[in-house]
Parts: structure tokens; sequence; C-alpha cells
């Protein structure tokens, strides 16, 4: 029927960089009036502002503000049920809380100096999920650290964005959760999608902060405040291809699978994901063939970024997901 090339999952990280340098640290403490000793009892304040300010926001909307004891329980599926429940088409879905690992600064004594120093170590911190049915970008969310040096993650999903654009343009199409089985206008559609690459990443994240962080600038207030620093620490890349029976893909999907097996070895996934067969790759490079009742999936590995290939209903999807940007370098 067609191809479209399009993102899927986005995830967006906003970083307060010199707060993760502890002689900068120390001098924020320093400028805030902030003893060492007194840390602790500083930082539980200004998370407990946090925590208020988004319990306002909620109690505010008449949205749910929810605490998971576990963060194994999928928050994503509590804010879909919530989102066909309730009909929400735009705004705030809910604020979803839940206790979870992150990279925090503690007070450790130093036995040379006998002194304390702030440490960024290990540890765990409660986190705030503001999920939002974004008049652009469908759901989204975005998660909150409370606790220095209050990372930030937004995630999006490209399929659900440009569906959006869709509906915009009058363009036609049916859609089976994350995937489209039928399109009016491939062409159409795909420079839609192409027009997602020229987004303003920055201005979409910060106009997000501001909304559901206001607390940032009081925060940074100290070093005459600074801005969080924006990457992208994974992203998907689809390509799409429909077929006009879901019978004819099913098919020829035991002919791919093999092909993919047999075929593409280690070198092949090496050359795509951008290392040299020169002798010095310390990494490790993996092959994986899983069957799920509503598709087979074939995926290749080399360190943390992978491409993989899975049917689902009349879709083939090959799909590039890059978890280290750093590791992949054309």
């Amino acid at each position: 029927m067609g191809i479209l090339h399009s993102f899927d999952r986005l995830r967006f990280q906003g970083s307060l960089r010199y707060l993760y340098c502890a002689e900068i640290f120390e001098e924020y403490l320093s400028k805030a009036k902030v003893l060492f000793k007194d840390f602790k009892k500083f930082a539980t304040g200004l998370t407990a502002e946090v925590c208020q300010s988004a319990e306002q926001l909620a109690r505010s909307l008449g949205r749910p503000f929810t605490y998971f004891a576990s963060s194994a329980i999928s928050k994503e599926e509590e804010a879909q049920r919530i989102v066909e429940q309730e009909g929400i088409k735009e705004g705030l879905v809910a604020v979803l809380r839940c206790v979870e690992p992150c990279r925090t600064y503690k007070m450790r004594g130093n036995y040379q100096t006998k002194m304390l120093e702030p440490r960024l170590e290990w540890g765990k911190c409660l986190h705030l999920y503001f999920y939002v049915q974004h008049r652009r970008f469908g759901l989204l969310h975005l998660r909150l650290q409370t606790w220095f040096p209050f990372l930030i993650h937004i995630c999006l999903n490209g399929h659900q964005w440009l569906a959006r654009q869709m509906d915009e343009k009058g363009l036609r199409y049916r859609k089976a959760d994350n995937r489209f089985t039928w399109i009016e206008d491939f062409e159409a559609t795909q420079s839609l999608a192409d027009a997602q690459l020229r987004t303003d990443w920055v201005e979409l994240c910060e106009e997000l902060r501001r909304t559901y962080h206001p607390l940032h600038e009081k925060i940074t207030q100290p070093l005459h405040g600074f801005s969080y620093y924006w990457t992208a620490p994974q992203t998907e890349f689809a390509s799409d291809v429909l077929f006009r029976e879901q019978a004819t893909l099913e098919r020829l999907m035991p002919r791919l699978v093999l092909h993919g097996v047999l075929t593409l070895s280690s070198e092949q996934g090496m050359r795509f994901l951008g290392k040299q067969l020169n002798g010095t790759f310390g990494g490790e490079v993996v092959t994986d063939l899983r069957r799920r009742p509503e598709g087979v999936r074939l995926k290749h590995w080399v360190n943390d970024n992978s491409i993989k290939l899975y049917n689902c209903l009349n879709v083939l999807r090959p799909e590039t997901t890059i978890h280290d940007a750093e590791d992949l370098r054309v």
C-alpha cells in the first residue's frame, strides 16, 4: 500500500548541568546561604514546595494526584485509562507520584578533612509524572525529579503527533494502537512527518517546563538563574510498510525472519550501527527472536543501540532505537 518513515518514541532530558559539578554546587549552597549541615532541611523544603505546586495544579483542574507504591506499575496504562474513561481531549490528565532511582546529592563526611561535603550518587527520591493531552502532540508526560539536581524527562509519541497533524489537514486514516493501518495520502502524510524534523525542540521542552515546573526560577536564583540543557537520550525512528492484506504479510514474514537471522550477521549489525570491523571493538552484538501474540519480532543490538523488525496486523515495521547517541558516530 505504501511506506511511511516517522518518529515513534522520543524521550528528551533536561539537566541543570552546573549542579552536577560538585564545586559549583558548593558555590550554589554558599550563595543560597545554606550550611552543609542544613542541606537536608533546605532540600526537603524545596521538595515540599515542588510537590505542593503540583498538587495545587492537579486539584485546581480536578485531576487525580495519585501515589504509586511500586515503579513496576505502568503509569502510562493508568493515564490511558483515565483518558478513555473521561474522554479527555486536551489538558492535564493526571499527576502521578512514585519513588524511583536517580542520581541525587547527599552530604557525606570526608575522613581526611573531617568535614561534610556534597556527593552526587545513586539513590531514590520522589518523582512526579505530569500526563498531558497536548493539543499538538497527543498524550505525553513530563517526569520531574523532586530532589537536587531536579532532572526532567519528557516523553512523546511521533505517531500520535502525526495523527494530530493529519486531523488538522483533513487527511483520512485508520489507526490501531500505535500504528496506521490505512492512509489516504502517503505523500501528504510523509510531508507532515518530515516537518517534525524541523521542530524547535528546546522551545517545546521549555514550554512544558514552564507550565509544570514553575519553581525552576526560584531553585536556580542563587546563581542568578540558568536554564535546562536539553538532549535526546532515546529516539525511535520507524519505517512502516503497510500491506493491503494482512495474510500477505503473514506469508512473507517467515522468509524475512529467516533472512534476518541467517544473512544479517554481527558484521552487518556493526556496520549499520556505526562500528568499524578493525578488531578493536570491545562491545557486544546480540540477536534476539521472539514470537508474541501480535506477531514476530527480530532484534539486533550493538551495545545499547538496536534495529528491530516486527509485524502487527497489516504493518511491517523496521525500527531503529538509539539509547546511546555517543556510541553511534555518523
